[in-house]
């Protein structure tokens, strides 16, 4: 076996048989959904504080939704692998 394979076989399995390619893909599918729920909820919320609209709850809602779906990315990685 060459050193730097860490028991992975040429095909995208890893030591426990599972598919690493197909776990990518679960994380961003789940993460994208998170992502938009996250956004319109974020949205509504700030619609009922009377935040008006702009750049600055624009740029707040892109980030509260990012790192929501990034935190459901990480948590997808650790349940499936």
């Amino acid at each position: 076996m060459l050193a730097g394979m860490n028991n992975a076989n040429m095909n995208g399995l890893d030591a426990s048989g599972l598919n690493m390619g197909s776990l990518n893909m679960t994380s961003i599918v789940v993460s994208t959904i998170a992502y938009f729920v996250a956004a319109y909820f974020i949205k509504r919320w700030l619609v009922d504080m009377g935040i008006p609209k702009g750049m600055i709850r624009g740029s707040v809602i892109f980030v509260g939704a990012a790192a929501i779906s990034y935190g459901v990315a990480y948590l997808v990685g650790l349940v499936v692998s």
